[in-house]
């Protein structure tokens, strides 16, 4: 059902649940406003995927991207994220991250953790020597070669986009399963300043599966990475999608 099944059998299944709630608008106190998306309105307008590029699709790289940060969040208070150490295959460091603390599933291993909290699933995983741009590239590659991200889903894919320097990454994709069921992909990697490592993290949303407790948890996850990742959400709910609500 989830990436961790790739990451351990190559297989995924999907189901289609029931419609989810409501988005509520009642926020912690406190958490940080996040920067608002680049200027680009999924799924409208993305160019859609042949699956038999794979890894070889060719992206456009548009360096409109605010500053974000994905490791050494201020998390003192909240009840909802907590702190992980995000290791190299070695056992080393290479900086602490947040999951979500109501979550289902936990898998912590050398060079990636698998957080599972239902509707959002949290990715974290640690690449060397390479731009964060590149990386972000080599984790959808990984998840097409692997069919993590399913041959036959319809895809729409964004442009990455990028901080100036490379260092910062982001991508979205929406993939619309072949029963229906459509999952928001969103990939950001960062390099960790003063070192050789790049943190991947893969934020997968299942608006099938949506409830209010949710959208609260999204809503601090982004005020601490300082991008609007609800707006995602919000933008793909109010299309005419295959998920009824």
């Amino acid at each position: 059902m989830k990436k961790l099944l790739a990451l351990l059998f190559a297989f995924l299944l999907i189901g289609t649940l029931a419609a989810c709630d409501a988005i509520i608008d009642i926020f912690p106190q406190g958490t940080p406003d996040p920067a608002p998306m680049p200027s680009f309105t999924p799924p409208i307008g993305f160019p859609e995927l042949n699956p038999e590029l794979g890894s070889d699709l060719e992206f456009t790289i548009v360096t409109d991207l605010p500053e974000i940060n994905l490791i050494y969040h201020d998390l003192e208070g909240s009840d909802l994220l907590e702190p992980i150490m995000l290791q190299t295959l070695l056992g080393i460091d290479v900086a602490l991250v947040t999951i979500i603390t109501t979550y289902d599933e936990l898998v912590q291993e050398g060079g990636w953790i698998v957080n599972d909290a239902w509707a959002i699933e949290l990715y974290y995983f640690a690449r060397r020597h390479e731009t964060a741009v590149q990386s972000l590239k080599a984790s959808f590659a990984g998840d097409v070669e692997a069919e993590w991200i399913f041959p036959d889903s319809h895809l729409e894919i964004g442009d990455i986009r990028a901080t100036e320097d490379h260092q910062m990454a982001f991508l979205a994709v929406i993939e619309e399963l072949t029963n229906g069921v459509t999952r928001i992909l969103l990939y950001m990697a960062q390099n960790v300043p003063d070192s050789n490592d790049v943190v991947i993290l893969d934020v997968v949303l299942y608006p099938h599966l949506w409830e209010g407790h949710d959208d609260v948890v999204l809503y601090e996850l982004s005020g601490h990475i300082g991008l609007d990742l609800r707006e995602y959400l919000t933008q793909f709910l109010m299309q005419d999608a295959a998920v009824e609500l």
